[in-house]
């Protein structure tokens, strides 16, 4: 279960920024999580209360999550697809010859303080 970790590093990196623009609070913080990343968004959620229950400022921060989906191009016949719906495999040639455009993205898209 990576999602504690990486989620209380996320947090870290909001509450220093946060500090560093001598914010009274956060409202918000929004991640984006790539389907590909193996981060399951649900756990992100349910441990985020707990991650931030000793630290003032998130009293009352609302975690948004924005969920990135895994798209591939076949390097055979130049297909666009979903590489998780396919399973990896273009729906088009049936190939798993593809390179990853998007889905493997953890990062921190914005926050809101006060």
């Amino acid at each position: 279960m990576h999602e504690i970790s990486v989620l209380s590093k996320a947090v870290d990196m909001v509450e220093q920024i946060a500090t560093n623009q001598n914010a009274r609070a956060i409202e918000y913080m929004r991640l984006e999580v790539g389907e590909l990343t193996g981060y399951l968004p649900t756990f992100f959620e349910e441990y985020f209360p707990i991650v931030t229950e000793d630290r003032p400022l998130f009293s009352h921060c609302k975690l948004m999550l924005d969920k990135k989906v895994g798209e591939g191009l076949c390097m055979d016949c130049n297909a666009l697809y979903n590489v998780m719906r396919e399973e990896g495999v273009c729906p088009k040639c049936g190939s798993r010859n593809k390179t990853i455009l998007s889905g493997q993205e953890f990062k921190l898209i914005d926050i809101g303080v006060v």
